[in-house]
This record gives structure tokens, C-alpha cells and sequence, in this order.
């Protein structure tokens, strides 16, 4: 199998270019978090739903049942935070994938070192996956009386596996500091 191109991000983008992704990655992540937040907590103070109860719904029935919980005003307010999400899934899968590429650089080689690099792609099919999560939200939100049956299942079947492949890289970054922790201790 041909990794040539996997095989760039061994000096592109640049190291200096990936630590300063990193940290504006951080950067905007914490100020979009921080604009959502307020959302989320008007939520949880008018009812015991919020955003996480919404993308794991699964069902129409608790997608009808949260929605009652919340009333129309905070349902607009979801809306919005949904869409300001697109911009959000940007920066954490920025972050992530810095991380990620950094760490692979200066912790891994060979063989294990192309497992890093195609591991810096999987932020980015996470990203993809709460896009579409996002749609079927966004499908259920403008019109929660009448949105396809479908969108709660895709919603929550997308959040799994978003949120599943970022745990996936979190335990990428402690296998590979172990790793090199160790590789420290032998020598």
C-alpha cells in the first residue's frame, strides 16, 4: 500500500504552523464552548434535557417529550446553538488533530509513527459525523412538530460514533505518552 501521501505530514504543515493551529484551535474552541454554554444551562434550568438528552433522544417519542420539556423559545435557542456547532466541530477537530499529528511527530517512528498519521484523520470523520448529526437536529428543530422519524435515530447513531472516535484519539494520545514514558524508563 502506497503512503506517500499519509507520509507528508511528516514535515507539512510545518511544526511551528501546527503549534499555532493548536493554539488557536484551543483558543476558539473555549470561546464557542463559552457562547453555547449559556444555552445549555437555560435548558437544564427549564427542564432535565439538555443538549447531550437531545442528541442521544433516539426515538420520536423523547424527541416529542424533550421538546415539551422546552417550549418553543428554548427550542429557537437550540436551533441557533446547533448552528453555531458547524463552526464549533471546525476548531475541536482542529485542536484534535494538532494534537494528535504533534505527538506522532515527536513521539512515535516507523511503522507505528503512519499509525499517528492516518490517527490525525479521524478528528476530521468525527467532525463529518456531527455534521450530519447537526442536519438531523437541525431537521427536528425547525420543525418540531412535524420532522422526519427518521432524524432522532441518525442523530443519535452520528453522536455515538462522533463522540466514539474522539475517545478513540483521547486514548491514542495516552497510548502514545505511556508508550514513550516507558521507552524513558527502559533507557
Amino acid at each position: 500500500m502506497d503512503h506517500t501521501l499519509i507520509r507528508k505530514l511528516e514535515r507539512n504543515p510545518s511544526q511551528n504552523v501546527v503549534i499555532i493551529l493548536i493554539v488557536l484551535a484551543a483558543v476558539a474552541t473555549v470561546i464557542v464552548w463559552l457562547f453555547m454554554r449559556p444555552v445549555e444551562e437555560a435548558l437544564k434550568v427549564a427542564s432535565p434535557y439538555g443538549v447531550m438528552e437531545l442528541e442521544f433522544g433516539w426515538t420520536v417519542a423523547k424527541i416529542n417529550q424533550i421538546f415539551q420539556a422546552w417550549g418553543p423559545e428554548l427550542i429557537t435557542q437550540e436551533l441557533n446553538v446547533t448552528l453555531v456547532d458547524y463552526i464549533f466541530l471546525i476548531v475541536y477537530s482542529s485542536f484534535f488533530a494538532g494534537v494528535t499529528l504533534l505527538l506522532t511527530r515527536r513521539l512515535l517512528s516507523g511503522r507505528i509513527q503512519l499509525v499517528g498519521f492516518y490517527m490525525t484523520l479521524i478528528p476530521f470523520i468525527a467532525a463529518l459525523f456531527d455534521a450530519i448529526e447537526n442536519v438531523n437536529l437541525i431537521l427536528m428543530l425547525v420543525s418540531p412538530t412535524n420532522f422526519p422519524a427518521f432524524a432522532p435515530f441518525l442523530a443519535s447513531i452520528f453522536a455515538a460514533l462522533k463522540f466514539g472516535l474522539l475517545i478513540v484519539t483521547i486514548i491514542f494520545w495516552i497510548g502514545i505518552t505511556f508508550r514513550y514514558l516507558y521507552q524513558l524508563a527502559s533507557s
